[in-house]
């Protein structure tokens, strides 16, 4: 279990390496530092490994050439030989930018609210948002792949920082494939929206707009309407009807 723990932590974003000469870990000493000071205790190092493990959700190997289950002892951190690690230095370098920006900002409290890893990546190695997200699978590889891998997502990452699950994020990724000309995918994802959000009302609004950039004023009036139906106050809808000579 702790070289398991350990493992976790000494990965994705690893700045700085673990000497290896001993053939054990951890080791006594720091090697191929280029951001981590050198004389920072090694057990500090680890567990700033594994705070980046975490805020990434990756493992070791993500950055470190290693074989997953072997013994850390046998893992070259020293090596930069991998991309992920040479991208990690400058994933560092900007988050120290960042928080000495924040510094300078006029009222700041002395123990203001700092970035970190896990601001962007929320547990995700390619820290996207759902809409983007979907919006990318729509595009490349087709709605139905881009629907399967949505339920994949929700049973892997629902209740957590990761992906916002709420109805916008969908609605989001309609309007942007609808805006690419992809109607077909954006009515994929408002019919994925209606199943996981039944009683939803913005999803009708952003239908509407969809069947609007397709041409189809019918079809958007029907939506328009159907979100009023739900929602009498929603005057976006109201407001979107007036736009295309109906009455709400």
């Amino acid at each position: 279990m702790r070289a398991r723990l350990l493992c976790v932590g000494l990965l994705a974003v690893a700045p700085c390496a673990l000497a290896q000469s001993s053939g054990r870990f951890p080791p006594d000493s720091l090697v191929n530092t280029t951001i981590i000071p050198r004389g920072t205790p090694v057990q500090a190092v680890i567990g700033r490994m594994r705070n980046f493990s975490v805020d990434l959700g990756v493992r070791c190997t993500h950055c470190h050439l290693g074989e997953e289950g072997k013994p850390l002892a046998t893992f070259d951190f020293a090596s930069d030989e991998k991309r992920t690690k040479i991208v990690a230095r400058e994933m560092m370098r900007m988050v120290d930018d960042i928080n000495a920006r924040l510094q300078t900002l006029p009222g700041r409290s002395a123990n203001g609210l700092q970035v970190t890893c896990a601001t962007c990546h929320r547990g995700l190695s390619r820290p996207m948002t759902l809409a983007a997200f979907m919006t990318e699978a729509a595009t490349t590889v087709g709605a139905d792949s881009a629907v399967r891998a949505y339920k994949v997502l929700w049973q892997r990452y629902y209740g957590s920082d990761a992906y916002d699950f709420r109805e916008n994020s969908l609605n989001g990724a309609a309007f942007r494939l609808a805006r690419a000309q992809k109607f077909e995918e954006a009515l994929a994802m408002l019919r994925l929206n209606e199943e996981k959000y039944p009683a939803g009302v913005a999803m009708f609004v952003t239908r509407g707009t969809v069947m609007l950039l397709k041409g189809d004023t019918t079809a958007a009036e029907a939506a328009f309407r159907e979100a009023i139906r739900r929602d009498p106050a929603n005057d976006e809808a109201k407001g979107r009807l007036r736009e295309i000579g109906r009455q709400p």
